[in-house]
């Protein structure tokens, strides 16, 4: 078969090059020695793969694949001898993504001829993704390793047995999507599957929340309202107390982005269990007006002046109230909850339909919004329930869960004058005195629903 020189030939070198070079780009950044690899080193090596492979795959035949292959080998295990025993520094991260660029190639040179409609083929496309994770991860190695840092040893052996449970569970979960319990039918892989997309949401957020809770309430009750808004209104309202009520306008704040953060967690259910989008589009205007209260507040508290030791009281580190998500108990009781509420919704769907969900939404919000939010959009996914009833249920259990902040601050809020507990309360009857005209709304028709 005859090469000719073609666009598509001449897009699948580049990209060849690319892959490898993105992550040389990254070493590049942290050369110490004229010797070290860098862009054109690993760009070259991927190209290497490409052209190797390339060949392999137009002509059937393997020699030139397998030398490549030997060349690559030698310069990898060269790399491996020189970082051990000529130069003073450790690990071997540089080594390992040096052989892993001439695979990326190898992916992109194997690639079938790609068609007008499909200008990028799967593995090109693998191989761009990958390279783009291992930049990412490359780029933020001393973050990372910070953030690990300030996990202690048993949240991450904790971390590491749910870890081994969930892969576990996966294979089996998948045999049985749903079961039978009484005269419901429960979907148990996808509840198993937000559960654990939940789970992550909460680590990922608790671990930046550990790491940098002395960067004061705001940034404390944004992030740690991912990872658990109630148990954070809480630890808000404990540091409020140590404060001896000093600022109450600047921990309310904080408690409105705790509400934001967890409406946004919900925002991500909706999106993942209905790709039409056509409640997330419907759950835009309570996120909106969330926003527009909180800029309001913003603006009205930024107006007061704090004196520099107020910033420093401010700033101070706030206790986390709440531990690790990936703990096992933690998960566990998570899931039963997320689970129960899940069934109370399913089951006030299925007898007593539309308003069922409505009365679920309202009284499963006070427990875990999230699980009422998943099952209202899996109905309406299924065509069980309308969208009106999923929007209105996805709005209503969202805005609970706002209202049960109120409680979590007043029985926090135990001394003094409980300025805090009047701020809470009149920003969450603010909030929900705007979204229940926001409903009403809805209900009349003025804001279009299908």
């Amino acid at each position: 078969m005859q090469i000719v020189v073609t666009p598509d030939l001449v897009m699948m070198c580049l990209i060849g090059f690319a892959v490898g070079a993105l992550i040389g780009l990254e070493r590049q950044k942290r050369m110490t020695e004229e010797m070290s690899l860098g862009v054109r080193t690993f760009g070259l090596h991927s190209l290497l793969g490409t052209i190797s492979a390339y060949i392999f795959r137009v002509y059937d035949n393997p020699y030139i694949l397998i030398y490549a292959i030997c060349v690559s080998i030698v310069f990898s295990a060269a790399s491996v001898v020189y970082k051990i025993f000529r130069t003073t520094r450790k690990g071997l991260t540089t080594s390992i993504v040096f052989a892993l660029s001439f695979v990326l190639g190898a992916l992109v040179g194997m690639d079938p001829t790609p068609s007008p409609s499909q200008p990028l083929g799967e593995l090109e496309v693998l191989a761009m993704t990958i390279s783009f994770l291992v930049f990412l991860v490359l780029s933020f190695k001393e973050e990372l390793a910070a953030a690990v840092a300030s996990v202690s040893h048993e949240e991450m052996i904790g971390a590491a047995e749910l870890m081994v449970l969930i892969a576990f569970l996966w294979p089996i979960l998948t045999q049985y999507p749903n079961i039978a319990v009484g005269p419901l039918t429960f979907p148990l892989f996808q509840t198993y599957f937000l559960v654990v997309v939940l789970l992550s949401i909460r680590f990922a957020s608790y671990i930046i929340v550990k790491k940098y809770k002395d960067r004061g309430p705001y940034f404390f009750g944004f992030f740690g309202g991912f990872a658990n808004s109630e148990a954070t209104v809480s630890s808000i309202t404990d540091f409020h107390n140590a404060l001896e009520e000093k600022y109450p306008g600047r921990m309310s704040l904080a408690i409105i982005l705790a509400n934001l953060a967890m409406v946004l967690r919900n925002a991500v259910l909706v999106v993942i269990l209905d790709p039409t989008l056509n409640i997330f589009r419907l759950y835009l205007g309570p996120l909106l007006i969330l926003l527009f209260v909180g800029v309001l507040r913003f603006l009205y508290e930024g107006r007061r002046r704090l004196k520099p030791e107020a910033k420093e009281d401010i700033g101070a580190r706030i206790k986390v109230g709440f531990g690790s998500p990936f703990s096992l108990h933690a998960a566990l009781r998570f899931a039963i909850i997320f689970s129960c509420v899940s069934l109370l919704a399913l089951w006030a769907q299925q007898s007593f339909s539309q308003l069922g969900m409505i009365v679920a939404a309202f009284i499963g919000g006070f427990a875990s919004a999230g699980a009422v939010v998943s099952i209202a959009a899996l109905s309406y996914s299924t065509g069980a329930i309308t969208l009106a009833t999923a929007a209105f249920a996805v709005i209503i259990a969202t805005t609970t869960s706002v209202f049960n902040k109120i409680i979590y601050v007043f029985l926090g809020d135990y001394q003094g004058r409980r300025d805090l507990s009047r701020m809470a309360a009149r920003d969450a009857l603010v909030m929900g005195a705007a979204v229940l005209g926001f409903l009403v709304l809805l209900q009349l028709g003025y804001i279009p629903i299908e």
